[in-house]
């Protein structure tokens, strides 16, 4: 397996579902796979599932199972196969009780399948069509219709996505397809759900009562691409269990520009409390198609690393791409390079100052993290029970090895995702003993050897606080 401290997400599909790929995509540097609940049979999925806990079994490798799911996708209805052309400053209709394409007075009418849009939208709000390709201006609302002129020429389709950047819909993120795609989740054991759609910390908490009261472990994921988002998002990274950086979306609901810019502050929030954080869409875009990626591209890779993600994620690239392989490598290579050059060119605690209140579980952690630096320790080992431990250690970007230990098979395949934690074995330890049987597992397994130094920190929770330095 490729030496890197950044974990790549692939997205699974028709072009990486067969064993023989799948292997091959481990191999090259894959740590989570993405199930996207907007494509796909629950049979497909089931048996991807299986696939990949198998092949994780066989080569040894934690593999964390991401369930996305679809979210409240606000779409154009039926229109004809061909579309219907638009020209600028033309005045249409959006209608949410119509069904059906329509004309009146020549006049030309769309359906909305999101029903209660007219409520949501007023006069000089823009609606995007089509990721942006179509823009209208909202001139009335009127009962169910919608009035809006053109402000650019297009094409109007079925089933094609709408944003409404300047207002504030009230689709509930969680939709009755959510649900029940849910059910299937939890009962496949799913380590993660993504959350689409995201406005605020309250859409997280909600589905993380349901996730308990189903009993169901799996950590939840915000994704950020509402604009709404970006105004709670620091109370959204606090509430999540993990964040995504959902560039697509993203992009329609706030100016392209500013994109970079809510990347940066999300993955510096999220590195602050600890979460791991995914940088996400057309990462290597052009590899849907072709053997190489653009050297923009590569440096749009390595800007995120630069960021401190913690894991950069593939989407069709992967899923119905040409060369899914190949990206895996790519981004394998990028992200090895640039990890290399951080380690000469940057401070190693970039975050060991902020401005949250500190509590006493991560002071602990950021002890270590100094500890280690101060005597040129051989590797950190954290023993955690949830996995909370060791991600507080990662946070800090310390380039060192963080020898993980957790009782937990399920935390194992969590901690897949994090940055740095590629080492965590399944095992054991009794509080009461726990330096003594954790140095002895770690000497009988060879994990470290004799005469290294260590920092150990022993489940840094609210319960239990502890570090020490070990001579193993």
């Amino acid at each position: 397996m490729p030496h890197k401290n950044t974990k790549i997400v692939c997205t699974l599909g028709p072009a990486s579902s067969s064993p023989k790929i799948l292997e091959k995509m481990i191999r090259a540097g894959m740590n989570v796979a993405r199930l996207n609940f907007s494509h796909g049979t629950y049979e497909e999925f089931a048996k991807m599932i299986k696939t990949v806990r198998v092949l994780s079994k066989k080569l040894n490798t934690p593999i964390a199972i991401l369930q996305d799911l679809q979210g409240p996708k606000i779409r154009i209805g039926e229109v004809p196969k061909e579309g219907i052309v638009i020209k600028e400053k033309e005045l249409i209709i959006l209608s949410t009780s119509h069904n059906v394409y329509a004309t009146q007075h020549h006049t030309k009418i769309f359906p909305v399948q999101f029903r209660h849009l007219h409520k949501d939208v007023g006069p000089k709000d823009t609606i995007l069509i089509d990721d942006g390709l179509m823009e209208l201006t909202v001139k009335k609302v009127t009962g169910t219709s919608i009035y809006c002129e053109a402000v650019t020429d297009g094409i109007i389709k079925s089933h094609k996505g709408i944003n409404v950047p300047t207002a504030s819909l009230s689709a509930d993120p969680l939709t009755p397809k959510d649900l029940k795609d849910l059910t299937f989740g939890i009962k496949h054991n799913v380590d993660y759900v993504a959350l689409s759609f995201v406005r605020q910390a309250s859409d997280i908490t909600r589905l993380k009562k349901i996730l308990k009261d189903k009993n169901s472990q799996a950590r939840v994921m915000a994704k950020i691409e509402r604009h709404e988002a970006v105004k709670n998002l620091e109370e959204i990274v606090e509430a999540s269990d993990a964040i995504m950086v959902a560039r697509g979306d993203l992009g329609i609901e706030i100016p392209a520009e500013n994109v970079p810019i809510v990347q940066k502050r999300t993955i510096l929030l999220a590195n602050m409390y600890g979460k791991p954080v995914i940088t996400a869409t057309h990462m290597l875009n052009s590899m849907i198609e072709n053997p190489r990626a653009t050297r923009a591209e590569i440096s749009d890779a390595a800007n995120a690393v630069f960021d401190h993600s913690d894991a950069l994620m593939l989407s069709n690239e992967t899923a119905v791409g040409k060369y899914p392989l190949e990206a895996v490598e790519t981004l394998a290579r990028v992200a090895r390079v640039t990890e290399e050059n951080l380690q000469k060119y940057e401070q190693l605690l970039p975050f060991s100052k902020g401005k949250l209140d500190m509590p006493i579980s991560n002071a602990t952690c950021l002890n270590a993290v100094k500890l280690a630096l101060d005597i040129d320790a051989d590797a950190i080992v954290a023993v955690t029970q949830t996995g909370f431990t060791a991600q507080n250690i990662a946070k800090h970007r310390i380039y060192k090895p963080i020898i993980t230990i957790t009782g937990s098979e399920k935390v194992r395949n969590q901690l897949a995702l994090v940055w740095g934690l590629n080492e965590v074995f399944v095992k054991k330890i009794h509080s009461k003993y726990s330096i003594l049987e954790m140095t002895k597992f770690l000497k009988k397994d060879g994990i470290v050897k004799e005469g290294q130094e260590i920092v150990t920190v022993v489940n840094a929770s609210k319960n239990e606080k502890r570090i020490s330095t070990t001579i193993a």
